[in-house]
């Protein structure tokens, strides 16, 4: 890695404050000007000039020059501790070129297309200018796998979804647990089947009816994702498949009596496939974000966060 004396140096104009600060740094770690001049490839005189000159600004000795070299006085122990500082934070702003064109984000999430489109267009953004890009969208069904991915430090981001009369237990986990975490948009679910399905026609259906109809969901979808009279259609329905959302499920909605319990299908997704929705009365839910409490402030974090939020917003705007 290169030093920070080699940066400034590399910067052209350079304030000098900043390069005695640095002299002193070497000159204590070495023990001598001497040495201290070598490292930086300066010219001894100047060291030697140099650290005069900040010590007759600063009205102390840094160090006492000794025999054995140079040692470093009680006042200037306090100017060290100073200066170490200083050189920590010029290498962190000598960093943030370096960490802005190394782009690194892990998302998971429900099978939520607005999740996807952010994910999507987080990665063109970058995906000119940045020096690295690794970027991972994962598909998750329960809360539990969300917090499982971001304690282990397998994903910075994760977008659940939770009954809204449990989310109060869930937030007292959430906190437990150390993650941060926001509702951004409240949900419900629908029964979404092809135009022609023999219930189709009836202004209302009681949900044990569809129980004698092939029933499409996604894998891995938890107690907390529906209401109990859901999750009790999902157990007696005797054709059950499970599939991820895509073309092969609209195909497989288009061309049986097959229906899916899912939020509600975009306008132009409904017509393109000759599909229609129902509400399913009390079936409320939050959409939630969740990341580690020490992420809330991340700049590639909250970029996606921001492409999340408007994607959401369409999203809404769509379906009502």
């Amino acid at each position: 890695m290169m030093s920070t004396w080699a940066c400034v140096q590399n910067k052209g104009s350079v304030n000098m404050k900043t390069e005695q600060i640095l002299l002193a740094l070497e000159i204590s770690r070495c023990g001598s000007v001497s040495k201290a001049a070598s490292n930086l490839f300066i010219a001894q005189p100047n060291a030697s000039n140099s650290l005069a000159l900040l010590e007759q600004e600063l009205g102390y000795q840094i160090f006492e020059r000794t025999y054995n070299g140079m040692k470093v006085t009680q006042q200037g122990e306090a100017f060290l501790q100073y200066a170490y500082a200083i050189e920590r934070n010029m290498q962190k702003m000598y960093r943030v070129r370096e960490q802005e064109t190394r782009v690194r984000l892990s998302v998971v999430a429900y099978a939520y297309p607005f999740a996807e489109r952010a994910f999507t267009k987080f990665c063109v953004n970058y995906i000119d200018t940045a020096h690295s890009l690794k970027c991972r969208l994962r598909r998750i069904g329960m809360v539990s796998q969300g917090m499982e991915y971001l304690k282990r430090d397998e994903a910075d981001v994760a977008i659940v979804t939770c009954r809204q009369e449990l989310y109060g237990q869930f937030e007292k986990e959430f906190q437990k647990e150390g993650l941060y975490s926001e509702v951004l948009a409240h949900t419900t679910l629908y029964v979404v089947m092809p135009e022609n399905h023999p219930l189709a026609g009836r202004e209302t259906v009681d949900l044990e009816e569809y129980a004698k109809y092939p029933c499409i969901s996604n894998e891995g979808l938890d107690k907390n994702y529906a209401p109990p009279e859901v999750e009790k259609l999902l157990r007696e329905v005797d054709l059950h498949i499970v599939m991820e959302p895509g073309e092969a499920r609209y195909e497989l909605l288009e061309n049986t009596n097959s229906f899916v319990i899912c939020t509600p299908y975009q306008e132009e997704e409904l017509r393109r496939h000759k599909l229609i929705e129902r509400k399913i009365p009390n079936a409320n839910r939050n959409l939630v974000l969740l990341m580690k409490e020490e992420n809330q402030h991340d700049q590639q974090i909250l970029r996606y966060v921001s492409l999340l939020r408007e994607e959401i917003s369409v999203w809404e705007k769509e379906i009502l």
